[in-house]
């Protein structure tokens, strides 16, 4: 099965010249970076961060396991799920598909073939050279524990050479998300508390506790971060494997467009040995 493009010139230029001047990653010289997460809003809005992790990403990866939420289908609770899909086309050249056998579950070729937050993180993985993509999906765990054997499994059937990357948006905020905690008007005070709070949900992810981090998010918090399942997956990853980790930036949508009361928040993250 082949991903088609679906959102080339609205969520991203289509122009292959400016798209490359938004996305062009420059590898640092200290880029020993494994697993991270890193945003899925329009590159308009999230290519920076994204940039931030692929700049860091170490050289010897030729595969990336990318588990995203599914915003377009409805998924079972504590089910993260894979498909296969052979090709990823992309404005730059094509991407190989692999599959990773612990997240084989029927039917999730069409959730990775519908989801932004795939296509999102495509232009980056196309700047690298033999390299070959394995998709994955999660919306809920009920149970964190589930999360952590999902990790093991993974451990198990990847290599040292296999970059895992979670894809989340921080806290959405405003009437529109039905999430105003710090009060309905949107102003530098919001703000600021709402970029306290995803750091310190960050901070809990980054430093192993990422399972009570997640309890305190999602089930007393009730917050609005999409993504925080994978991102849950990834840090037990990390975790288990001793990994140390970092947040490489931070930003939110209403620095970029402030036309309503309504904005997402933003951060890149990363591990490393």
């Amino acid at each position: 099965m082949i991903r088609k493009l679906r959102f080339e010139g609205s969520w991203y230029p289509s122009d292959k010249e400016e798209l490359e001047k938004l996305i062009k990653v420059i590898p640092s010289d200290d880029n020993k970076d494994l697993f991270g997460v890193v945003p899925h809003a329009g590159l308009y809005y999230s290519s920076e961060l994204i940039k931030l992790f692929f700049n860091n990403l170490n050289p010897k990866v030729n595969k990336i396991l990318l588990i995203t939420p599914s915003h377009y289908y409805a998924l079972d609770n504590n089910v993260v799920g894979g498909g296969n899909i052979e090709l990823f086309k992309t404005s730059i050249k094509d991407i190989e598909g692999f599959s990773v056998p612990s997240l084989l579950e029927p039917g999730y070729e069409q959730v990775t073939i519908a989801e932004h937050a795939v296509e999102m993180i495509l232009p980056f993985i196309a700047q690298r050279d033999n390299i070959k993509l394995c998709c994955a999906h999660i919306n809920r765990f009920n149970d964190v524990e589930i999360a952590s054997d999902y990790a093991k499994k993974i451990i198990n059937d990847i290599d040292d050479n296999t970059a895992v990357i979670a894809s989340s948006d921080f806290t959405h905020y405003g009437n529109n998300f039905r999430y105003t905690p710090f009060g309905d008007k949107i102003d530098n005070q919001v703000l600021e508390k709402v970029t306290t709070y995803d750091r310190e949900i960050a901070n809990g992810f980054i430093s192993g506790d990422g399972k009570d981090t997640y309890i305190k998010a999602v089930m007393e918090d009730r917050a609005t971060i999409c993504g925080i399942a994978p991102m849950l997956v990834v840090s037990e990853i990390a975790r288990l494997k001793n990994m140390s980790g970092r947040i490489l930036g931070q930003s939110n949508s209403y620095e970029k467009s402030s036309f309503d009361n309504n904005f997402v928040s933003y951060l890149s993250l990363a591990w490393r040995k």
